[in-house]
């Protein structure tokens, strides 16, 4: 009998306890009125010779409420560099991107996207730019 009284202040005290603990934790904020406008948000470079470096940039607004936090940037592709200024982009302001496509070793038709993490409801948004790498003059 003993036990069970037991057993059974000790059930009350850890159902009391974790109840007050529920009510006492903040609730995490989603943000989802930070946003990001293209001016443009692809780019084709069109014909361009192999081994030759392009360079484009993309130019951002952001048209939300919040700063806007780009995390991560993924090229898909060591033959694209980006350049970005990690500092947080205040509402209806803009910012841009840098690209610069290595051609090397590339030939015919090239469709690159880049996908941009960031602090929007999209969670992500992605820049696409194309090029036709034709061979160049080879040196005997």
């Amino acid at each position: 009998m003993t036990r069970l009284i037991l057993w059974t202040v000790l059930f009350v005290f850890f159902l009391s306890n974790s109840s007050c603990q529920n009510k006492s934790k903040p609730k995490s904020v989603t943000v989802t009125d930070t946003e990001v406008e293209w001016k443009k948000n692809t780019h084709n470079f069109g014909e361009i010779t192999e081994g030759e470096e392009v360079l484009h940039t993309f130019y951002l607004k952001n048209t939300g409420k919040y700063h806007l936090l780009i995390k991560k940037i993924d090229s898909g592709c060591s033959c694209t560099q980006v350049e970005y200024d990690k500092t947080p982009i205040p509402p209806q302001k803009e910012g841009k991107i840098e690209i610069v496509f290595n051609s090397k070793g590339r030939f015919g038709k090239q469709y690159k996207e880049i996908s941009i993490f960031a602090n929007i409801s999209d969670k992500k948004t992605k820049l696409i730019f194309t090029a036709d790498v034709k061979e160049g003059n080879k040196q005997k």
